[in-house]
This record gives C-alpha cells, sequence and structure tokens, in this order.
C-alpha cells in the first residue's frame, strides 16, 4: 500500500498543544492550537483574583475558545478592539443566548441562538473591563463553549482600508512581487517581514497552495501562515497548521491573478520557506500521523469497514477507522458530521514500508466562515490506492455516531 509520491522530506505534526486549565474550565489558545493531536491531561493555572476589577466573573484571553467555563466571564483590554463573541451549544437543539456588557452590568449588546445558528456579537470596543453572560430558557445551563476574536477597531471582522493598502497591487507582479507556479516553486531567503508571490490561474483550476519550511515539526520554527487574495485585495482563505507548522490549502480558482502573502504568527520573522502551487494534482506532501494512530497497521485498513467514492453512510457507536479506496489521482470530498456534540476530526493515512504517514487532515469545514465549525472536510486530489480514513474527536480522542460521505466534487 505504498501509494501516494513523497517528497524527500518529512512533516510533523507538533507535539505539544497550547492547553491551560483552571478549575474545570478548558482555554484553548486559537493562535497557537496544533492540529491534529489528541490534547494533553490539564492541568491547574491560577488566576488573579481581581483580574477584572473585582467582578464576580471568570477571567478569560481573548483569541480563544473556552469549553464549559463559568456562565459570567469577563476580560480587560487595554486599546480600542473590534472583538467577536460568541457561544456554541454542546448539545444539539439547544437554546443559549450571548449577552456583552461593560463594567457596570450595563448591556452593550445580545445575541440569542435560532435553529441551525449560534449566537455571535461584534461590536467595537474602548479599553477597559467587559463581561460576557451566557443564558438559557432552558433549566440547567445546557453545556457549551464560548470563543472570542478581536481585529483592529473599524475592522468589523474584515481587512482594514490601511491594511488593504499594505498589500502589493497585482500590477507589481513580476516587477517588485515574484511569480509562484507549478513546478516552478520560490525559495525565500531569511524573511524578516511578510513575503509576497504572484500566482497566474489561466483557466479554472483546481489549486494546491502552500508554504515548505525546512522543519515544521520544530516548536522554535515560526508558526507560518498563507493567506490568498483576489486581484481586488479581497481575502480568499487562509491556512495555518495544516502540515506541523506549515500551512497549505487546496480549492478551486476562476481565471486571474491572485496574490499569496507569507507571515508568522505573532510577527516573528518568518525565516527560510519555501512557496509551492500544484494545479496538475502531482504534488504530494506527508506528514507523520497523530500520535493517536501511531501504532496503525495496513490490516487496520483491511479489517475496517470499506469506502468509495459516493458512498455516504452513518456510523452507530464508537468506530475510528474506514477503509477507502480511490481511482487513479481522484479528487475526493470527505465530510464527517457529528450526530451528538463532538467536535470531530478527520485524518487520511496512507502506508509506506508498512509505517502510516498522514496525507490529509482536517478539524473544521474551510469553506464555512464561523469559529465553531465542528463538523471536518477534505477536499483534496489522493493518488489512487486504498487510504485508512481515521474519525476522531479533538478533546477526546474516540468519536462516535457520526455521518460520514465521501464525493466527486
Amino acid at each position: 500500500m505504498d501509494n501516494a509520491q513523497r517528497t524527500p522530506r518529512r512533516w510533523v505534526w507538533p507535539a505539544a498543544i497550547a492547553l491551560a486549565v483552571v478549575g474545570a474550565t478548558a482555554v484553548i489558545w486559537l493562535l497557537a492550537r496544533p492540529a491534529g493531536e489528541v490534547a494533553p491531561s490539564p492541568s491547574a493555572s491560577p488566576v488573579a483574583d481581581d483580574a477584572c476589577g473585582g467582578i464576580d466573573a471568570y477571567p478569560i484571553e481573548l483569541d480563544t475558545q473556552v469549553v464549559e467555563p463559568e456562565p459570567r466571564t469577563c476580560f480587560v483590554i487595554e486599546e480600542a478592539l473590534q472583538v467577536t463573541v460568541g457561544a456554541a451549544a454542546l448539545e444539539e437543539g439547544a437554546n443559549l443566548t450571548v449577552t456583552l456588557l461593560d463594567a457596570d452590568l450595563t448591556e452593550l449588546t445580545a445575541a440569542t441562538s435560532e435553529p441551525g445558528w449560534d449566537p455571535e456579537v461584534g461590536i467595537t470596543l474602548d479599553p477597559g473591563v467587559y463581561v460576557i453572560e451566557v443564558s438559557s430558557t432552558e433549566d440547567p445551563l445546557p453545556p457549551f463553549l464560548i470563543y472570542t476574536a478581536t481585529f483592529p477597531a473599524g475592522s468589523d471582522g474584515e481587512p482594514t482600508e490601511e491594511a488593504a493598502a499594505d498589500l502589493p497591487s497585482v500590477e507589481a507582479c513580476g516587477d517588485t512581487v515574484p511569480w509562484v507556479a507549478d513546478d516552478a516553486p520560490l525559495t525565500v531567503e531569511g524573511a524578516d517581514a511578510a513575503t509576497y508571490a504572484c500566482v497566474d490561474v489561466t483557466a479554472a483550476s483546481f489549486v494546491k497552495l502552500g508554504l515548505a519550511s525546512e522543519d515544521p515539526s520544530d516548536e522554535e520554527s515560526p508558526d507560518l501562515q498563507l493567506a490568498l487574495y483576489d486581484a481586488d485585495g479581497t481575502l480568499v482563505r487562509s491556512a495555518d497548521d495544516e502540515l506541523g507548522f506549515d500551512p497549505e490549502m487546496s480549492l478551486d480558482l476562476d481565471p486571474g491573478t491572485y496574490l499569496l502573502e507569507a507571515t508568522a504568527w505573532f510577527d516573528v520573522p518568518p525565516g527560510a520557506f519555501e512557496i509551492y502551487v500544484d494545479d496538475d494534482a502531482d504534488l504530494f506532501r506527508s506528514a507523520d500521523v497523530t500520535s493517536l494512530h501511531a501504532d496503525v497497521t495496513e490490516q487496520t485498513c483491511a479489517d475496517a469497514a470499506p469506502l468509495v467514492v459516493g458512498d455516504a453512510i452513518t456510523v452507530e457507536g464508537e468506530v475510528t477507522y474506514l477503509c477507502l479506496t480511490t481511482g487513479e489521482t481522484d479528487r475526493v470530498a470527505i465530510e464527517a458530521a457529528t450526530l451528538t456534540d463532538q467536535d470531530l476530526v478527520l485524518e487520511v493515512i496512507g502506508f509506506d514500508a508498512g509505517a502510516p504517514y498522514r496525507i490529509a487532515w482536517a478539524d473544521e469545514n474551510p469553506e464555512i466562515d464561523v469559529l465553531a465549525n465542528f463538523d471536518p472536510r477534505i477536499d483534496q486530489t489522493l493518488p489512487a490506492g486504498t487510504w485508512l480514513v481515521a474519525v476522531t474527536t479533538y478533546f477526546a480522542g474516540t468519536a462516535a455516531d457520526y455521518d460520514i460521505r465521501v464525493e466527486a466534487p
């Protein structure tokens, strides 16, 4: 089952997860969350009692996802920011209201869940202390998570005019901004700031774009980000941590000129890396499998329920592995949807001389623009062969009761 072309280097996921727990509340730093590893056992971390100026609320950091927090939490900002706050029920159909209050507990804005929609608010805030309150018409309060995201004041969650103005114009392509193309990667040596490259799509295509650093498994390496913009400077998609600390995306693109932006989290220098493009499905990178699957063998696939393109099945009970057979370089979309309250993860595994490796991974659907995104979708070209498809959960590992389908987009 040595069924994929591979580059000489191996890419691995970092073993560590940024996880802090205070009491029974798990706080996951969105900016540092690696993809694919099961969260380690939590440990206690003290929080100052006066973190929010004496308000009776649980202090949280912004730009985080907090699982099963207290009904009332608080945060502090030291500069004007556009802040998004949302809540997601961990039980299907549960009703929630999220309310944002100031330090005097005066309501600033609120939202209530509707069928198929979790409550989310966005507001520009001045420096100060703020309170998030989650309530429900149900008693007791259903389990939930909250998430927050911050943007520059006035951005409304979108790039500011100032930020957009910082992007090079596509008119600079081939002049001050280099081109990158299929089989013609761009090597960047020691970048200390954002790096840009242009991509020319001559016909509607399914295109893979990514960044390859020297050692994306090294926790000391920059955590690279990749953003794709159209000719007008509108963000098309972003990617982060698909292969260790390296980003990669695959998507349908219309003809036109696009701009790629390579940066690193926390404004650290991105360092040395390669920007690559694949529009003819002949480039396949791989990574070490998640530790949960380190002991799988080809027999695991032989013993698992079979999958082919076109299948849509409901899995009852705990089932981790299925076995997918693909034809000659098939583009396939694999999607898993929980029937309960799980945060699902998909991983596609091949074998090289008996050793497992990952060729695809997802913990969300990149086509859905929400922060609470629990049903993963992989849309990628796979070489012909037999692949072990692993369905797990981000927090607990074992998945149960879910739908899975495989289609040819």
